[in-house]
């Protein structure tokens, strides 16, 4: 009704935002900013929106103020949105040039639509630059070195390929990382070139090492008042005179730090004091308290609630003796025992132990064993395995199915083990087995003659990065002269959390007249399983397991499949598993909760 009020509105508005350009004031806030990128994906679009100003402002959502690049300007503004347009190209050309690209094409735009403004940049990367020349050199003592060798190998810097400086950065820091390793401290590059013609597409690397002289071991001391000289010298494996080398000073810092006689371990190279390039090394140590007490809580549907209780004595004598008492409490089993280790050959691993302990437990369905045992382990390194040798004297008294006796036993035995993971808690591939073989002989003190054999196989297998396939197979058989007379502890059964889910612990297996479970003399069980990482430390699983003890082989076998909710704990995985049984079995659900690494 009144054109020229109207009139001079749309005036002031013009002058107003034309005003806020030229000023520099705060963009509004109901603005928004679109940034389209064409013509890159993969880690070339992943590196251009890192680099691009511009495509910060998204995230920030304007007028969220950017940091600072100088005084005059804090926040985001009319004016710093084309100042950053007009920056993109040469932001774009920067960023690409890690990746062999120097010549691209950028056409871009910047233009105000309703919904606010668009910069569009459409990038043709042009002709990538290629390797022309390189050379690869090692001079110094350390010209010939093996490892410094396998490093300029696997290097992924070759004639004709496409210039990525990601993988010269990688030779260099390799390259370093081994010659120090190696005993070669005062390596350094005495050329590192990387000379590019952008008309030829073309590029010459030279990257040329110089290791000068090597380091060796000199005397080490390790500082300590409380075991024998002699006795911690023998986790020392270096030896005067030898080169200098960053892994096996790491690994004995870590052979010090794991054997549970110091609180803290601290490694002194002395560097400013090597004579004739041999460097003297210094060990500082706390020692750790003497006794060590330990109480842990947890629950499976195998054992219910359970109760540990631990006390060790670190040291008992300047030789490293130790002693454990231990104990626990569950639904099914209560023990109390004791362990006196004498730390013999390998330091680290290696261990001779006496051990002695008193076991309540309930067997298969309405079975019981009372237990003493006594023994001595010897547990050690053995050609990359895990061995344990061991005799023991067992009396136990046992009431299964019509079984009832008391029968005494002297045992010895061995068991292998081996475990390769890429991570020990969480392993995403990697394999474990272990074998196990014991028996006795009615001519030495026991019962009866028998000779127990049993193998147990497990393997991880990564399915695309959040899913794995796990497997599991078990077997075992058991060759005797008088079964009846057999422990309840050689025997085999079945189900159970770690053995066929859907069916109670340790209920598959042959029975007696009465329907009891008396255990097998042989045992096949075998696990398939996907699980799957959907929301960070959570998981679902979906799972079948087959086996069964019996007195035949192969058992014939029950099956059970289910579902599975996992999570990652500090411990390992917590899984809770809704099992189904197929067969021989009064229920038809069956919940499991167990806890622990899958291999």
């Amino acid at each position: 009704a009144h054109p020229a009020k109207s009139d001079m509105t749309c005036l002031f508005r013009r002058l107003f935002i034309i005003a806020c350009v030229a000023l520099g004031m705060p963009v509004h806030a109901s603005e928004n900013l679109d940034v389209r990128l064409t013509g890159i994906e993969g880690e070339l679009l992943d590196n251009v929106t890192a680099q691009l100003g511009i495509a910060q402002l998204v995230k920030r959502k304007l007028p969220i103020p950017l940091p600072a690049t100088d005084e005059a300007e804090t926040e985001i503004t009319e004016a710093s949105v084309r100042r950053l347009h007009r920056a993109a190209a040469a932001e774009i050309r920067a960023a690409l040039q890690p990746f062999g690209y120097y010549s691209p094409t950028i056409k871009s735009s910047l233009e105000r639509t309703d919904q606010g403004r668009i910069a569009s940049y459409e990038i043709d990367t042009g002709e990538p630059t290629v390797i022309e020349k390189l050379e690869l050199g090692i001079e110094g003592e350390g010209r010939d070195n093996a490892a410094l060798r396998k490093v300029l190998e696997a290097t992924q810097l070759a004639r004709g390929q496409r210039l990525q400086h990601s993988h010269y950065e990688d030779t260099k820091t390799a390259l370093l990382k081994a010659a120090l390793a190696a005993g070669f401290l005062d390596a350094s590059f005495a050329r590192s070139e990387i000379r590019v013609n952008p008309r030829l597409h073309q590029a010459e690397i030279v990257l040329i090492l110089d290791t000068r002289q090597r380091y060796y071991f000199g005397g080490i001391h390790i500082d300590q008042q409380i075991l024998d000289p002699a006795f911690i010298d023998g986790f020392v494996k270096i030896q005067r005179g030898m080169p200098f080398n960053t892994d096996k000073l790491l690994a004995l810092q870590l052979a010090l730090d794991d054997s549970g006689f110091f609180s803290r371990v601290e490694v002194d190279v002395q560097r400013k004091a090597a004579e004739n390039f041999h460097i003297p090394i210094v060990i500082k140590t706390e020692p750790a308290k003497k006794w060590r007490f330990a109480t842990g809580l947890g629950f499976g549907t195998d054992t219910g609630p359970r109760l540990t209780l631990a006390a060790e004595r670190r040291r008992i004598n300047r030789r490293g003796h130790s002693i454990v008492a231990d104990s626990l409490l569950s639904g099914i089993e209560q023990s109390i025992g004791a362990q006196y280790k004498i730390p013999i050959g390998n330091l680290v691993s290696d261990r001779l132990v006496f051990s002695s302990k008193a076991t309540w437990e309930d067997i298969a369905d309405d079975g019981e064993s009372r237990r003493l045992t006594l023994g001595v382990n010897r547990n050690e390194s053995w050609r990359g395995l895990q061995r344990q040798l061991y005799i023991r004297f067992e009396r136990e008294d046992f009431t299964i199915g019509d079984d009832d006796e008391i029968v005494n036993y002297f045992i010895p035995g061995m068991a292998l083990s081996y475990l390769k993971a890429d991570n020990v808690l969480f392993p995403r591939r990697g394999y474990s087995w272990s074998a196990a073989v014991r028996g006795a002989a009615a001519l030495l003190v026991s019962d009866t003659t028998f000779t127990r054999a049993e193998a147990t196989g497990r393997a991880v297998l990564p399915l695309g990065e959040r899913a794995r396939a796990l497997f599991r197979l078990q077997a075992g058989g058991i060759a005797v002269e008088d079964f009846s007379e057999l422990p309840t502890t050689e025997r085999f059964y079945a189900g159970g959390d770690r053995s066929v889910r859907g069916y109670k612990y340790q209920t598959l297996g042959p029975t007696d007249d009465s329907g009891n479970n008396t255990g097998g003399r042989y045992l096949l069980t075998g696990s398939a399983e996907v699980d799957y990482l959907f929301w960070k430390k959570w998981g679902g699983a979906l799972f079948i397991d087959a086996g069964n003890a019996d007195d035949d082989f192969p058992p014939n076998l029950e099956v059970g499949a289910g579902v599975g909710l996992r999570w990652r704990s500090p411990v390992g995985m917590l899984r809770l598993d809704v099992a189904h049984p197929f067969s021989n079995s009064d229920d038809d659900m069956r919940i499991h909760i167990s806890i622990g690494p899958d291999l």
